[in-house]
């Protein structure tokens, strides 16, 4: 019976472990300006504030700037 009993907490612990290190959900990027709205000097002055701000951010080939959906908040507060 202490045996089983042990395995079971064994088991649970485990899982309970394993639950904790999972990430909540993998953030994905989303577009924060687009590059039809923006000038060099714009996104000089836009990728600036987010790094200042310690925002993650990504810029695509065609110049449009992209934040994380989980930093979206943050980035709209330091740039408004």
């Amino acid at each position: 019976m202490k045996k089983a009993m042990a395995i079971s907490l064994a088991i649970g612990f485990g899982i309970l472990v394993s639950w904790l290190s999972m990430p909540d959900r993998p953030d994905t990027y989303v577009v924060f300006a687009q590059a039809t709205n923006l000038n060099p000097e714009l996104t000089t002055a836009l990728t600036s504030r987010l790094q200042q701000n310690h925002v993650s951010y990504q810029l695509d080939t065609l110049g449009n700037v992209f934040v994380l959906e989980s930093h979206l908040e943050k980035a709209v507060v330091c740039c408004s």
